[in-house]
């Protein structure tokens, strides 16, 4: 009876993993769906947000590569500059992000990458932070880790699926209300901004 019992407890486990593992929805507000689940490589939660917006892939990677303009969209992004122009569709830039006092501003550079999909009509946007590219200010602190992912599918003509995630660690000592702000509030904020400019782009 141990064999089987043995297997039991290891379906138990897989289970229980599967569950700690999966998206819990924590927010939806006007079609814009947020959600979060347990991070294994940070003790910050992964952040989901799913979403459709007006206008077609094109339209949003022109949004997303224009890295200097993150500031006007992006939550609580108060530098965003473009560092290396890699290729047309590949870049390093520079981003720091303002937090409320006494908190310190937090900073990263990123990788960016996009890569479409013509046949498929789908684009795959990836941003991950480099963090020993170059030293930073010492009254910032470097974000240590930071992933974010854009899986883009076309619903119809006029009509695209976004399905965001990220992933966050940002470093240093932040208190869970502040942390909040970033779960949804600035998740929120963020996407609420980019549905307004794909639906200026499609007037």
């Amino acid at each position: 009876m141990k064999f089987p019992s043995l297997l039991f407890l290891i379906f138990l486990f897989a289970r229980s993993a599967a569950a700690q593992n999966s998206w819990t929805l924590q927010k939806e507000k006007d079609g814009i769906k947020i959600s979060n689940r347990h991070s294994v490589t940070s003790p910050f939660n992964d952040i989901r947000v799913e979403l459709d917006l007006p206008g077609n892939i094109d339209q949003l990677a022109a949004i997303l590569i224009d890295v200097n303009d993150y500031k006007d969209w992006s939550y609580a992004t108060k530098i965003s500059k473009l560092i290396v122009q890699q290729s047309p569709e590949s870049l390093i830039y520079y981003t720091e992000i303002e937090v409320p006092w006494p908190a310190t501003n937090r900073c990263f550079y990123a990788k960016f990458d996009l890569k479409k999909d013509p046949v498929a009509q789908t684009m795959l946007v990836s941003a991950v932070n480099l963090p020993d590219y170059k030293p930073i200010s010492k009254d910032l602190v470097q974000v240590p880790l930071t992933k974010g992912t854009w899986h883009v599918t076309t619903v119809s003509k006029k009509m695209i699926h976004v399905d965001y995630t990220l992933e966050l660690n940002p470093g240093g000592s932040l208190p869970a209300w502040m942390l909040n702000l970033f779960s949804t509030k600035g998740p929120l904020e963020s996407f609420e901004n980019m549905k307004k400019k794909m639906s200026d782009l499609n007037k």
